[in-house]
């Protein structure tokens, strides 16, 4: 799970950063649309993360999470739920009903809008659910 949380973490850690840059493009796109009444043809660059779960549901199909303590899976669990979170994100734009089609561009354009503020708030909080799990991982190493 470490390598996985590590992974998830330099995922996070770098489109963070990002992410103002990508609103500003889509809230651009947003006003150029109403102005020229066409649809933009150069959308500003648009990155998902590429955020996993797979060594966390291993662990907890194969019951090797009953050896951690309450309070520790407690830690791991909620860094995975906030991970979760982040990939709900993608299933919005996935959505039939969020992928309004290029005929109707500003609900297109608005559905990124939505989704670029989704991320801004749930990858840092991600992030810091992470660290705290990665710190309970890294203690429980120490003390073995």
């Amino acid at each position: 799970m470490h390598a996985e949380l590590t992974q998830n973490r330099a995922e996070l850690m770098a489109l963070v950063p990002t992410r103002p840059r990508m609103l500003e493009g889509y809230i651009a796109a947003c006003g150029q649309l109403q102005d020229e009444g066409r649809f933009p043809t150069d959308l500003p660059d648009f990155t998902t993360p590429d955020v996993t779960s797979i060594a966390y549901e291993l662990a907890t199909d194969s019951g090797a999470v009953t050896t951690v303590a309450v309070e520790e899976l407690l830690v791991i669990a909620q860094a995975y739920a906030a991970i979760n979170k982040v990939r709900e994100n993608d299933l919005f734009l996935t959505d039939r009903n969020a992928q309004i089609r290029y005929n109707d561009g500003e609900q297109y354009l608005s559905g990124f809008v939505y989704y670029i503020n989704r991320a801004s708030i749930n990858e840092p909080i991600a992030i810091e659910a992470i660290e705290r799990a990665m710190l309970v991982l890294d203690t429980r190493s120490a003390e073995r």
